[in-house]
């Protein structure tokens, strides 16, 4: 692999040594909301961390109600607020932030450096990247990847929820008041269909890879056309998420995340145009 491909050093912070910090945070990934019986629906907010080292930061465990106190939070939108490492989680990159704490900066979604920012901390190789989340479980677990060839989408039926799943979300909709159930339950349905991406990274011998797509924005998209049935649904997912970055002289890149019950598995939390 030439010099211009490999991907640059990184190095992760280490949270594990820090207390209690005050940080700003560019966010660039929101995962649909997952239900909690004790703490309502939860989401993760990933971006990067603009004041001091710019690193990867990923939030756990905000509140997703669109009725709590917490400002709704969108992609590209700069977040303040004080957060510490999570004791519970050997990724780097994971963070717990203090309830109350937040605030929401929406004028990052008009900011003219965003792109040259996310330009500077794309990196090449996704087979690095995954191989060293296969050996250790403290390794890299947040990247943006560059994608040298986009092959195809997938689109499945979402599967099941399992019983843990749907227990907790029984839950936490019997405990709402009459007047927020059916805002309750539009957040924690399921949607009908799951989005798969087959992509080829930069390293010289990638054979591709498949990694679903987990974004908020792709619940939303599938909970506003609830009238739609499979075919037309299919072909409008397409539209929205596929054929965009099929567009001639694009320049695409993905933000990858791995899961905690499996490090070696990637998804994509977030689809970036570097270049248009």
């Amino acid at each position: 692999m030439s010099e211009l491909y490999r991907t640059p050093r990184y190095d992760p912070p280490s949270p594990k040594d820090s207390g209690t910090t005050p940080m700003q945070v560019l966010i660039t990934g929101i995962t649909p909301p997952v239900p909690s019986a004790t703490h309502g629906a939860m989401t993760t907010l990933v971006g990067l961390r603009l004041d001091g080292p710019q690193h990867w930061i990923r939030l756990d465990e905000i509140p997703a109600h669109p009725l709590s106190q917490t400002a709704p939070v969108r992609r590209h939108d700069i977040v303040s607020l004080v957060a510490e490492p999570d004791p519970d989680d050997p990724r780097p990159e994971s963070w717990r932030a203090h309830h109350g704490t937040m605030r929401v900066w929406h004028e990052a979604r008009r900011w003219p450096r965003r792109t040259a920012i996310l330009h500077r901390h794309a990196e090449w190789s996704m087979c690095d990247i995954g191989q060293a989340a296969a050996e250790r479980d403290d390794a890299q677990s947040l990247a943006l990847i560059r994608v040298a060839e986009l092959r195809y989408v997938r689109i499945d039926r979402a599967p099941v929820a399992p019983p843990a799943e749907r227990w907790s979300a029984a839950t936490w909709r019997r405990d709402e008041p009459d007047l927020f159930r059916p805002i309750v339950h539009d957040m924690l349905r399921r949607p009908p269909f799951t989005l798969a991406y087959r992509y080829r990274c930069h390293h010289s011998g990638c054979w591709g890879h498949v990694q679903h797509l987990r974004d908020r924005q792709v619940a939303a998209f599938q909970q506003h056309r609830r009238s739609y049935c499979g075919l037309p649904l299919r072909r409008a997912l397409v539209g929205e998420f596929w054929w965009p970055l099929r567009q001639p002289g694009r320049q695409v890149a993905f933000l990858v995340g791995n899961r905690r019950d499996s490090p070696s598995t990637f998804d994509v939390l977030d689809t970036a145009i570097l270049r248009r």
